[in-house]
C-alpha cells in the first residue's frame, strides 16, 4: 500500500530532529516537482533566468542554448560554482538525462534556489 509523505513522515518522524536540511526536503517533497519542467518558449516568463547547463564541457561545445553557461554536474558543487548562481534569479538546469536533471532541482531547491527543469 502507497501512503505517500504522510506515511513517511509519520514512520520516521519518531525522531526529533532540528534538521533544517531534513525538513526542507521534506517540504520539497511535498510540491509537484511536474510543475518545475518548463518548455523553452516558457523560459522568458521567469525572472531572470540563469540557463545551467550541466553537461560536459565537449557537449555544451556541440551546441547549447543561448545564453546559457556550463558548468558540468560534477564540478557544480564547490563553493566557487555555487557562488555563480544567484539565489534571487530562477535558474533552469539544462541536461539530458531527466532523473539527474531533477535531483539537482530538488537538491537546488533545498540550498534556497528557485530551480526549474528544462525539457
Amino acid at each position: 500500500m502507497r501512503v505517500g509523505i504522510k506515511g513517511w513522515k509519520k514512520a520516521f518522524y519518531a525522531i526529533e530532529t532540528e534538521s533544517k536540511v531534513f525538513q526542507s526536503l521534506m517540504d520539497q517533497n511535498q510540491s509537484d516537482p511536474a510543475t518545475w519542467v518548463i518548455e523553452q518558449d516558457r523560459i522568458k516568463s521567469l525572472k531572470n533566468p540563469t540557463l545551467l547547463d550541466l553537461r560536459s564541457p565537449d557537449q555544451f561545445a556541440k551546441g547549447h542554448v543561448d545564453g546559457a553557461i556550463n558548468i558540468p554536474y560534477s564540478d557544480l558543487w564547490t563553493f566557487d560554482n555555487l557562488e555563480k548562481l544567484n539565489k534571487s534569479r530562477d535558474i533552469v538546469i539544462i541536461y539530458d538525462n531527466p532523473v539527474v536533471a531533477g535531483a539537482f532541482a530538488i537538491t537546488l531547491r533545498v540550498l534556497e534556489y528557485k530551480a526549474f527543469i528544462l525539457k
